[in-house]
């Protein structure tokens, strides 16, 4: 239910625990485990506050801020082990790809400012996404707020803005992708379908199962219903909530 092994969970409270992020000597409505589970819970499902609360017999005050001072926390504790696995994983030949967390049409100048996209007629934010080739692995998920009137535009401007966008740079491992990165430096399939079976290809052409495993690792991403149904929160918090899912999601995976 909150998206972990029962094993991961207590290992995740006991760091968080000794980390400091909860306070012994305090006592509260919802105790230490209960209170990461909140969090993982709201993350995993992407239920409203005030029904969590009714989950864990609380008020919608007390699972806000359990979520605003736990999340971060949990990505602290959690980043020594994405660093590692991080580590290990850009030895070699990255997979890349992207897709739209929806956030509704809930500001003034949403549609102006660079959120909404053409391709799915939806306001959200654009994440890029890096994985292995076994595609049980995910790293530096970013979000941007760039313009996707047409894909391959929005693409061109969110990619070399993230901190992803860096990895086929300065002798880094490089990485395969679809053709919505065409010009970025990424591998990318031949834009002629035939020129995938001539005897000397273009050194561009890759092959689609090439980029395959990455778009398993976006559907284990969306498994985490905060960025698939449609976040309800404050925007700027978003980032915070992007990391900790990556974070959570390659712990659950290592």
């Amino acid at each position: 239910m909150a998206g972990l092994s029962s094993d991961q969970v207590d290992r995740l409270v006991i760091d968080v625990y000794a980390h400091g992020g909860l306070d012994p000597a305090r006592r509260r409505a919802v105790g230490p485990y209960r209170s990461v589970l909140v969090v993982l819970i709201y993350l995993r499902h992407n239920l409203s506050q005030a029904l969590v609360a009714e989950l864990f017999g609380c008020s919608q005050p007390t699972v806000s801020r359990l979520i605003g001072r736990l999340a971060p926390t949990i990505t602290t504790v959690l980043g020594d082990n994405a660093d590692r696995v991080a580590a290990q994983q850009l030895r070699s030949t990255v997979r890349v790809d992207g897709f739209l967390a929806p956030t509704g049409d809930r500001r003034e100048g949403t549609y102006t400012g660079g959120m909404y996209s053409g391709k799915r007629h939806r306001c959200g934010f654009n994440i890029q996404v890096v994985g292995s080739a076994t595609a049980g692995w995910s790293w530096s998920v970013t979000h941007s707020q760039e313009p996707r009137t047409t894909r391959k535009p929005g693409t061109l401007r969110a990619w070399p803005r993230s901190s992803a966008g860096r990895l086929h740079a300065d002798g880094g491992p490089g990485g395969f992708a679809d053709t919505a990165y065409t010009g970025t430096g990424l591998l990318v399939p031949a834009a002629n379908p035939t020129a995938r079976t001539s005897p000397n290809p273009p050194a561009t052409a890759t092959a689609p199962s090439h980029w395959a495993s990455v778009e398993r690792v976006i559907a284990h991403l969306k498994n985490w219903k905060l960025l698939a149904t449609g976040y309800r929160g404050l925007l700027d918090r978003f980032p915070i909530f992007l990391v900790v899912i990556t974070k959570l999601e390659i712990y659950r995976t290592s």
